[in-house]
C-alpha cells in the first residue's frame, strides 16, 4: 500500500492547542483501488484503504475531508456523508 500526502489542515481545540490533521491518498497497487487516510498529530489515525478504482473521486473525496476540516475520529461518518452526495450528483463510478 503506497500513500501521498495530499494537504494538510491546522487547527485549535478548545483548550487552544494546535492539532494538525495530514490526509493521504492510499494506493493498492495490486488491486487498482484507491482509498483515504487521515493522521492528527503522529497519535491517532484512521484509514479506509478501498473506496474507489477512480483515483478522480477519491481526489475528490480528500478535497472536501481537507475543506471540512474532518479529523480521524469523524472520517467514517463523513466519508459516508460525501459518498452520498457523489452518488447523488451523478458522478460517481459507484
Amino acid at each position: 500500500m503506497k500513500k501521498q500526502l495530499k494537504g494538510q489542515q491546522s487547527f485549535y481545540d478548545d483548550k487552544q492547542r494546535e492539532n494538525v490533521v495530514s490526509y493521504y491518498l492510499m494506493e493498492d497497487q495490486e488491486h487498482t483501488m484507491y482509498g483515504v487516510e487521515l493522521e492528527k498529530n503522529v497519535i491517532e489515525w484512521d484509514a479506509v484503504p478501498s473506496i474507489s478504482e477512480s483515483m478522480e473521486l477519491v481526489d475528490r473525496v480528500i478535497h472536501n475531508l481537507i475543506k471540512y476540516k474532518v479529523t480521524p475520529i469523524s472520517l467514517a461518518e463523513s466519508l459516508d456523508e460525501i459518498m452520498t452526495r457523489e452518488e447523488e450528483d451523478g458522478r460517481s463510478k459507484i
